[in-house]
């Protein structure tokens, strides 16, 4: 890869991690998860802080991330000669593989029914929100929108299906808040000016800026269920974030793991 290619990509590379916190121990979960297809696949610690520095993360910072994530029983260690080689524990593989098809969909959630559901006037907002299912958003003191079937509820909470339509920015607001939506909409601005990039032949630099894209859309994505997919369609900025890291996501394979040791 010449000068010019380099900096660009490290140059984007940046621009990526801007687009939100990275937090070290997080940032290592998305890299197992992404590398390590198998059950008993292993990272080397060379290779992690290989693709971890070029996003910008310290040796410090991912020392104390990995303790962390050991002591919480996330990862499992050996020793690989001079190095430690990294692999997700029973319960991180578990926990990994129970979202990782939210992760990695390359379509929208498989549109489903939309719920109103509303409470009687006696029952206060705070005992409301005990009783939702889960899924459901309150969008006001005694009133709830849930994506899916017919909730086992109290008979005294009325619901109805919706015919989804246009719907108004404060309902948008209210269901995602209006930082996630701009924060999916940098991401979409920032995965679309990735696709411009010439793919790296430096294996390193193909992961950091796979990893960085899929940190940040993991990190979104985790925050919310189907509901704003059933309910806002495929213009919001959600979906179009999908679209873009999707095709990133293409456009830069993931390298093997023994492409990665130095």
């Amino acid at each position: 890869m010449t000068n010019m290619q380099t900096s660009g990509t490290q140059s984007e590379i940046d621009r990526l991690a801007a687009c939100g916190p990275l937090r070290t121990w997080s940032v290592i979960v998305t890299v197992l998860g992404d590398f390590c297809r198998d059950r008993n696949d292993r990272i080397t610690g060379r290779a992690l802080q290989g693709v971890l520095g070029r996003i910008g993360l310290t040796p410090a910072s991912t020392r104390v991330a990995l303790h962390r994530l050991k002591r919480d029983g996330w990862i499992e260690s050996e020793r690989n000669g001079r190095d430690a080689a990294y692999r997700l524990s029973e319960m991180g593989w578990t926990e990994t593989a129970a979202v990782r098809g939210r992760i990695y969909a390359p379509d929208p959630p498989a549109k489903g029914a939309v719920r109103l559901l509303l409470a009687p006037p006696q029952v206060a907002a705070p005992d409301f929100a005990t009783v939702l299912p889960e899924g459901a958003v309150q969008i006001a003191p005694r009133t709830a929108l849930l994506a899916g079937p017919a909730p086992a509820v109290s008979p005294d909470i009325w619901h109805a299906e919706l015919t989804p339509g246009a719907v108004p920015r404060w309902l948008a607001d209210t269901l995602l808040g209006a930082d996630l939506r701009e924060d999916y909409a940098r991401l979409a601005d920032a995965a679309g000016t990735a696709l411009g990039l010439a793919v790296p032949t430096d294996a390193v630099a193909r992961s950091a800026l796979r990893v960085v894209l899929l940190h940040h859309w993991r990190r979104l994505r985790l925050r919310h269920g189907d509901l704003p997919d059933n309910l806002l369609g495929e213009d919001w900025e959600g979906a179009r974030a999908r679209r873009a890291v999707m095709a990133v996501l293409e456009r830069f394979p993931r390298p093997a793991l023994d492409e990665l040791s130095p």
